[in-house]
């Protein structure tokens, strides 16, 4: 029997246009840790759509389809709960930085109670990953620390 990944409706889910379809959908896995939950045909039996999942209800579709050239995305970032998945910020900057992606910001602890970094995906795509750093830390604690100026 086989580990068959689940499907299920996806109440929201990003579709990004890429320049490599292959490619990309490799440097996502590899990269980040993504797991392939199915490649699509397009015309032709070209791959024409790739279904990747971070964890539950995480899911990214990316596509080949009518992919504009130069950057991508220019305003948006993608966030990723690493907590959810069990991982942590480091540890994926340090996978992603170990498959030559670029970091845009390095893994920082901010203000309102995460830890975080940015990841470009190959095509200019910003990818959040965030952490809690006190898991038990009221939302007030944290409304209440931002407020106050830094010393």
């Amino acid at each position: 029997m086989t580990d068959q990944p689940e499907i299920y409706p996806m109440p929201s889910f990003a579709m990004l246009r890429v320049a490599d379809l292959g490619a990309s959908a490799r440097w996502y896995q590899e990269a980040l840790g993504f797991q392939h939950i199915f490649t699509m045909p397009g015309p032709g039996g070209v791959p024409g759509l790739v279904h990747l999942r971070w964890v539950k209800y995480a899911d990214l579709l990316i596509t080949g389809r009518d992919a504009p050239e130069g950057p991508r995305g220019g305003g948006v970032s993608l966030h990723f709960s690493a907590y959810l998945a069990g991982r942590t910020v480091d540890a994926i900057a340090a996978q992603a930085t170990a498959a030559g992606a670029t970091i845009v910001a390095p893994p920082a602890t901010m203000p309102w109670n995460a830890r975080e970094c940015t990841i470009a995906d190959p095509d200019g795509y910003r990818l959040v990953f965030t952490e809690p750093v006190d898991i038990g830390r009221s939302f007030d604690s944290v409304l209440r620390a931002v407020a106050e100026p830094a010393p």
